[in-house]
């Protein structure tokens, strides 16, 4: 048992009841109880089993506390295995790590503005504000584990040093060895290669944590290192790795009675005794929102993509393209089959892509290409690829379908829209892509054909306005995932088939009864680059979390439907027009006209916030990063930032930075970084 007062001053709690914290790291379990001016803690190993490790904290929280399961009043519980956890007895919710931290710095030391918290499997920057605890702004690490926890055993192992003793090996040495490596696999491969070189163990653990205290300085410089700094998690209790941070810093860190490992389960133990309080029972909203029926909308999809890849289109000839920029109504005009190769490959179709392009490509590119190689169904059936140059990636995986699979053709894209050259150069190339798909198919594209496929086009483009619309009610009658399928029929099905089914979908939505009070979920702009067709991973994230997506500028989500192609009959000019003009990709110059669109759709649709999704390598969106969140931050609308892959394996990380997000948004208060 201890004293509040001794650990924590004269802050007091929200409420006398008795509270839990429980904090599951991923080699370690934290639990704090509070009972009026007194605490208790409990630690244990992380086991395989969440809630049997939770149970365990439980159990030993009652024996030193002497009290009995039924006194408590809430438990939240935060850390890697939060979402394993539930408690069907006890009231109970779950708040992210970032947020846990940052209260229980709040408490267990005097005016903490900035964490550093390196754990089993991350690290984290988190800023606060000094006078609530709450988080201001943070940045963690990716998916290597190198700078975390697990990253200092498996160096403690080559070195024959148990983890717990390096910290003290280090502070012996004189002379650091320069570690390079920020890879675990490459470290591991240095410090060997150290020791058979003769150098001394506390040299090489000297060099280690300069190596951990580099990388992880790079995050809390994301997000400005502020004065005082508390060190908190597992790693904290490393004295060489404390001592290298405040000497990289050239600022000495606070200290904290308790120990910080415990700074986690302490703010989750605080959460708890507000929300006793105020009597959450849970952190979702639970909706009436009447779902849209898109089952003949999918239905309609999957027939076409049959008849693709069986070859009983009725058409000769099928073409696939892979960029928006692409002028479908050319397409829609000539004797082809065509889709748009917009799938998001699985595993192997990735790794088969990845065998020609290399690991610097981003997923999408190795998609495309990978169909190819493994014979999808749909590429298999491909005749001919068309595509305007928007991206360098997919020039270059263009160009390789051409030489190893089957032909394909790559226009140019002007890059400067305001350009007349540019105007007058893309005419040319609009009817270079006429010609060649004449040649394709060995019949004439009429001007007739190609005006009535822009009016047809055009209206679909509205109809799919129509539907978005509605998500700018109060509360939105059609979700993100919702819409997301929606657009992607639009790069499978005819024109015709399109407009009929656009507008079964808008008969339903005029009949859905508009719910009367003001969601109070987060509205959020997904902003970025492509989202492939089963690239769902972080609108999933967004939505399990209690957010509304409500817009999307990507040219997968609202932004290609936004400008209609003009159609005056001089339809080489209306379609050169109409592309240049439509609301731009990265690529496309001046930048300002990208930002501005992207920020004029936020404040259409009455946004909370921005997310900013790309996938690892892409030249395009990466290099962008800086003039998006300048734009947004200066009209206070916050921005998060995601970089992905197709594979599964971060999407623990992006829950936690979306769940600390959406605390945020809680108070509108703060930015995020990457």
């Amino acid at each position: 048992m201890m004293k509040l007062k001794e650990y924590i001053g004269n802050k007091s709690l929200p409420s006398a009841n008795i509270a839990v914290g429980i904090d599951i790291g991923s080699r370690q379990a934290k639990a704090v109880l509070l009972k009026n001016d007194e605490f208790y803690t409990a630690l244990t190993a992380t086991g395989f089993d969440m809630t049997e490790t939770a149970e365990t904290l439980i159990s030993e929280l009652l024996n030193t506390s002497g009290l009995e399961r039924k006194d408590i009043s809430y438990i939240v519980i935060t850390g890697y295995g939060r979402v394993a956890v539930s408690f069907s007895d006890i009231p109970g919710s779950i708040v992210t790590e970032i947020a846990c931290h940052g209260m229980g710095a709040h408490y267990l030391a005097e005016g903490v503005k900035t964490i550093i918290d390196i754990g089993g499997q991350d690290s984290k920057a988190i800023k606060i504000d000094s006078e609530t605890g709450k988080v201001l702004d943070f940045a963690m690490n990716d998916k290597c584990a190198a700078g975390t926890g697990r990253f200092l055993e498996r160096i403690a192992a080559v070195l024959g040093e148990d983890v717990n003793n390096i910290g003290e090996i280090s502070i012996k040495s004189d002379n650091p060895a320069s570690i390079s490596a920020q890879c675990i696999v490459f470290a591991e491969s240095e410090i060997i290669s150290g020791r058979a070189k003769g150098l001394k163990v506390e040299d090489l653990s000297a060099g280690i944590n300069i190596s951990v205290v580099t990388r992880v300085a790079n995050l809390v410089n994301r997000i400005g290192i502020e004065e005082n700094i508390l060190f908190t998690g597992g790693v904290s209790n490393n004295i060489g790795i404390r001592k290298a941070f405040e000497k990289y810093l050239e600022i000495p860190f606070v200290d904290s009675k308790l120990d910080t490992v415990y700074a986690g389960a302490f703010g989750a133990a605080v959460f708890a005794s507000e929300r006793s309080v105020k009597g959450v029972s849970s952190l979702s909203e639970e909706g009436d929102r009447k779902y849209v029926d898109l089952y003949s909308l999918q239905t309609a999809v999957e027939n076409e993509k049959e008849l693709i890849a069986s070859g009983r289109t009725g058409k000769k000839k099928t073409v696939g393209y892979t960029c928006a920029y692409v002028p479908v109504e050319i397409l829609g005009a000539a004797d082809v089959a065509y889709y748009r190769i917009i799938h998001a490959g699985t595993q192997d179709e990735v790794m088969a892509g990845e065998s020609v392009t290399q690991s610097v490509f981003c997923d999408m590119t190795k998609s495309v290409l990978g169909q190819f190689i493994t014979e999808n169904p749909l590429t298999k059936a491909t005749d001919q690829v068309y595509t305007f140059y928007t991206c360098d990636c997919m020039k270059n995986t263009v160009e390789a379908i051409d030489n190893f699979y089957v032909p394909a053709t790559l226009y140019n894209m002007p890059r400067l829209r305001e350009e007349k050259s540019s105007l007058e150069y893309f005419k040319s190339e609009v009817l270079h892509f006429k010609e060649d798909v004449e040649k394709l198919t060995g019949k004439k594209i009429t001007d007739k054909d190609i005006n009535r496929n822009i009016a047809l086009y055009n209206e679909a483009k509205k109809m799919i306005r129509e539907i978005s619309e509605y998500r700018k009610k109060d509360k939105p009658v059609i979700s993100g995932s919702e819409f997301k399928q929606i657009a992607m029929s639009y790069y499978y099905l005819p024109v015709e088939v399109l407009i009929r089914e656009l507008k079964k979908i808008l008969e339903q939505l005029k009949d859905i009864k508009l719910p009367k009070e003001k969601s109070s979920k987060p509205r959020i702009l997904l902003s970025g680059g492509v989202a492939a067709d089963g690239d769902d991973k972080v609108l999933k994230i967004l939505e399990e979390m209690g957010a509304d997506v409500v817009a999307e500028d990507n040219c997968t989500g609202l932004r290609p439907f936004l400008n209609d192609v003009p159609n005056t009959g001089i339809w080489d000019e209306d379609i050169a027009k109409g592309y240049l003009g439509k609301a731009p990709c990265a690529r496309m110059k001046p930048l300002n006209h990208v930002v501005e669109n992207s920020l004029s759709l936020a404040k259409e649709y009455d946004v909370d916030a921005v997310v900013f999704y790309f996938l690892k390598f892409c030249p395009c969106y990466s290099m962008i990063i800086r003039k998006y969140t300048d734009i947004f931050q200066e009209n206070n609308i916050p921005i998060l930032v995601i970089t992905s892959d197709y594979a599964h394996g971060d999407e623990g990380q992006i829950k936690i930075r979306v769940e600390a997000f959406m605390e945020m948004l809680e108070s509108k208060e703060g930015k995020v970084n990457e």
